[in-house]
């Protein structure tokens, strides 16, 4: 979980700066995509998938500029299939706006390539 506290500083940081550190921002989705998919832990302390919704996955919609780029990483299905991950930090009523803003813009999504969960 420390690993996701400091890559989701590091993410915040990607999106401060101008312009935005493409990159960056693209290999940390990439990691949390594989952690999404990798084995499961004994425990929530040993388990990456657990890792990355508390540590990551839950602050996404408090950062403005993260969240303003969400439909290009996530469909508008995966934001309402789990509401309460996305709606941890910000609330119902900007969980309504964020899925507002997700249908809106479902035109920008762009899959990306499926991650295996062995290393």
């Amino acid at each position: 979980m420390a690993f996701w506290i400091e890559a989701r500083l590091a993410f915040q940081r990607a999106y401060e700066r101008k312009p935005l550190d493409e990159s960056l921002i693209s290999r940390i989705y990439s990691y949390a995509d594989w952690c999404a998919n990798a084995r499961r832990g004994p425990d929530a302390g040993h388990d990456p998938s657990t890792a990355i919704v508390v540590s990551f996955f839950e602050d996404i919609p408090t950062i403005p500029a993260a969240r303003e780029d969400m439909p290009r990483w996530f469909t508008y299905a995966e934001v309402a299939e789990n509401r309460p991950i996305f709606s941890y930090h910000i609330g119902e009523e900007e969980y309504q706006r964020l899925l507002q803003h997700m249908d809106r813009n479902r035109h920008l999504y762009k899959p990306r390539p499926p991650q295996s969960s062995e290393p």
